[in-house]
C-alpha cells in the first residue's frame, strides 16, 4: 500500500511543489494550509507521515502552528511521524522540535533529494521488527544528540545544517547495524522453520518404536523453541 503523507503549509507554492514531488516518488498526497486544517484533515483520514512547515499564521502567541500541529499528532495519531520545515534553523528550535516528538528537520528551501531520504527513513524504521519500540530508540538517540548541542546554540545557520547532518549520518549508522542483525535473525528463523517442518514430515512416517523416533522428537522439541507459530 501507499505512504500517505499530509503536506501542511500556508503557501500554495510550497504545497503545489512538494504533492507534484512526492506523487512522483507514488506517494499518496494530501494538503492543509493550516494547522486547523491540517488536524481536520487528521481527523478524518490516517497518515503515516506529516510534514508540516513551523511557522504558520494560525499559531498563538506562545505556540507556533506547526507545533500546535505537532502536538495533536502526537496526542491522537502516536504511529504517525512528522517532519518539521522551518526557513531559519538554530540548534534551540531543533531540540524544541525532537523533543516533543518530531521524527525529524528539515529548512527551506527544502532539499528534495534530502527530504526523500528522510521519508525513506522513516518508512524503513516503521517496518522494523518491533518498530514502535525502535522508534523510540531513534528518537532518544536524536535527543541525546541534540542535547550535547546546546553549548553551540550561536552557530552560523550552515554549521547548524552540517551538525544536524552528522546527527542523521550517525543515527543511520546505528539502524545499519541493527538492520544487519535483525536480517540474521530472521535468516536463522527461516532455517529453523524449515528444520521443524522436515521434522514434522519424519515424526509421520518413523514409527514411534523406531530408535530414530527419539531423535526426531529431541530435534523438534528444540527447533519449536525457536519458531514462532
Amino acid at each position: 500500500m501507499k505512504a500517505r503523507i499530509l503536506v501542511v503549509d500556508d503557501d500554495p507554492q510550497i504545497r503545489d511543489l512538494l504533492t507534484t514531488f512526492l506523487e512522483r516518488d507514488g506517494y499518496e498526497i494530501e494538503t492543509a494550509d493550516s494547522a486547523r486544517s491540517a488536524i481536520a484533515a487528521m481527523e478524518s483520514s490516517d497518515f503515516d507521515i506529516v510534514l508540516t512547515d513551523k511557522n504558520m499564521p494560525d499559531g498563538s502567541v506562545d505556540v507556533e502552528a506547526g507545533m500546535i500541529v505537532l502536538q495533536h499528532v502526537k496526542e491522537h495519531a502516536p504511529t504517525t511521524e512528522v517532519i518539521m520545515i522551518t526557513g531559519f534553523a538554530t540548534i534551540e528550535t531543533a531540540i524544541e522540535a525532537m523533543k516533543m516528538g518530531a521524527f525529524d528537520y528539515i529548512m527551506k528551501p527544502v532539499p528534495m533529494d534530502e527530504l526523500r531520504r528522510k521519508i525513506e527513513r522513516i518508512l524503513e524504521y516503521k517496518d522494523f521488527i518491533n518498530s514502535e519500540n525502535n522508534l523510540q530508540v531513534y528518537r532518544t538517540l536524536h535527543n541525546q544528540l541534540l542535547d550535547q548541542l546546546k553549548n553551540n546554540a550561536d552557530l552560523p545557520e550552515d554549521q547548524v545544517q552540517h551538525l544536524l547532518k552528522i546527527i542523521g549520518g550517525r543515527i543511520d549508522s546505528v539502524f545499519g547495524m541493527q538492520k544487519e542483525y535483525e536480517a540474521i535473525i530472521r535468516m536463522q528463523a527461516e532455517s529453523l522453520k524449515k528444520i521443524n517442518d522436515y521434522v514434522e514430515f519424519l515424526e509421520g512416517v518413523i514409527p514411534e518404536d523406531n530408535p530414530y523416533s527419539e531423535i526426531v522428537n529431541k530435534i523438534k522439541a528444540e527447533a519449536a523453541k525457536y519458531v514462532s507459530e
